[in-house]
């Protein structure tokens, strides 16, 4: 991201727990600031990317104190919604300008501006800063003003990532006790692409339509030929996936759609609600 903005003519203070980190900026052209009250003292915009919530809050008390008050500050971390929610809403009431930005970026795509920002916090607040963040990233998404929203989709789409890592390891312990070449084995989604599941399946789940197009009961068989597939090997999601499909098959959902996986968590959603 400072490298970006360097690129673009902006001037940028940087700070970092480690020193080094922000010390390898400063041939870019970045200024190195020995605190963060001092790094954050004369900016418009100071723009936090950290490991986890207690370093967000940790970090915002000295911003909080050093900076000026009419700058905005960004937070790029990806956190717990529950605790996002409640810094929005503390800083908010506090007159501090603090927006939750979480992305989908790569290192690489920070640096060229491609990518996808999700937005939580005030409208106005957004309205204000959304040009300098356009030019951070390929798609600023202005998710709306409750607090922990960009937070909670940032964990759903790294949820997505994890399931489909989780599952190329399963299909790879699958490929070795076939001897089927792993490369081979990934080669097959150059050709079927999965992604229509996710609208037409997620559609399904989300709205407890399990009026069946491909049945749990049938769906479980080819689960039992893929665990019995992979040997020995360990697995991570297919034993998981297993299990809950017993469960949602003995409790009536065999001849029912295979979303009906999703059963527990539509009825627990309804009675919620």
């Amino acid at each position: 991201m400072v490298e970006r903005m360097l690129a673009q003519g902006h001037t940028v203070t940087v700070w970092n727990r480690t020193a080094a980190k922000a010390a390898a900026l400063q041939p870019a052209g970045a200024r190195v600031a020995a605190s963060v009250r001092e790094a954050v003292a004369s900016a418009d915009r100071v723009h936090i990317a950290v490991a986890d919530d207690a370093v967000v809050d940790a970090l915002l008390r000295d911003v909080v104190a050093g900076r000026r008050r009419d700058a905005i500050i960004v937070d790029h971390s990806t956190t717990l919604p529950a605790a996002t929610r409640v810094r929005v809403e503390q800083l908010t009431s506090a007159g501090v300008r603090f927006l939750h930005a979480p992305v989908f970026m790569s290192p690489q795509m920070c640096r060229d501006g491609k990518g996808l920002m999700m937005v939580s916090g005030d409208a106005d607040l957004f309205a204000t800063v959304q040009p300098a963040l356009a030019r951070m990233t390929g798609d600023v998404w202005y998710v709306g003003a409750r607090g922990d929203l960009a937070a909670a989709y940032k964990l759903f789409g790294n949820a997505m990532i994890f399931a489909i890592n989780a599952g190329l390891s399963d299909i790879l312990a699958m490929a070795n006790h076939l001897d089927v070449p792993a490369s081979d084995a990934i080669g097959v989604f150059s050709r079927f692409n999965t992604s229509g599941a996710i609208p037409m399946r997620g559609q399904k789940m989300a709205s407890a339509d399990f009026s069946p197009t491909f049945e749990l009961a049938m769906a479980r068989k080819d689960v039992r030929l893929m665990l019995e597939s992979a040997g020995d090997l360990p697995l991570v999601v297919l034993p998981a996936l297993a299990a809950r499909m017993d469960a949602v098959i003995a409790a009536g959902h065999g001849g029912h759609d295979m979303a009906a996986i999703a059963a527990p968590i539509v009825a627990s959603t309804a009675r919620l609600r």
